[in-house]
């Protein structure tokens, strides 16, 4: 997958929310997938929004970070532009609370009708459910 950098999701996150999304974009290799992360795809030196619109234009899946700041603003033209391409595509926009984001996050109008991946739980059920958002399958068939 690397080698043709056939990514299964993109991490679309806030730079305060890069620590948690990192580790959580581990634990995701950990398993098999490969997900883009702006810190490991962005080459130096090259204008960093053209590879952002290659992958919205051909990932099939992006997960939406919150934490306790909410969505920031890149966060949020990122956000628009995955909804718009992929309900042509059929493609889905997870949401993702972060185990720190408040008890009422505040999500756009568009966001909050999508089922969400809570990390506010304990236990390996919030990773289980990003999976099953990003494969299209649950724990027992990956």
């Amino acid at each position: 997958k690397e080698a043709t950098m056939d990514f299964d999701v993109f991490l679309c996150h806030t730079s305060i929310d890069k620590p948690a999304v990192k580790k959580i974009a581990e634990q995701l290799k950990e398993q098999g997938l490969l997900p883009w992360l702006d810190v490991w795809e962005l080459r130096p030196g090259l204008p960093w929004q053209r590879a952002l619109e290659e992958q919205i234009e051909h990932i099939q899946t992006a997960a939406v970070f919150v934490g306790k700041e909410g969505i920031g603003p890149w966060q949020q033209m990122e956000l628009e532009a995955f909804l718009r391409e992929f309900v042509h595509r059929g493609c889905p926009v997870i949401p993702v609370l972060l185990d720190y984001a408040p008890k009422e996050p505040q999500l756009p109008v568009f966001l909050r009708g999508m089922t969400w991946v809570d990390f506010r739980k304990v236990g390996s059920e919030p990773l289980e459910n990003l999976i099953w958002g990003i494969t299209g399958k649950r724990k027992s068939s990956y």
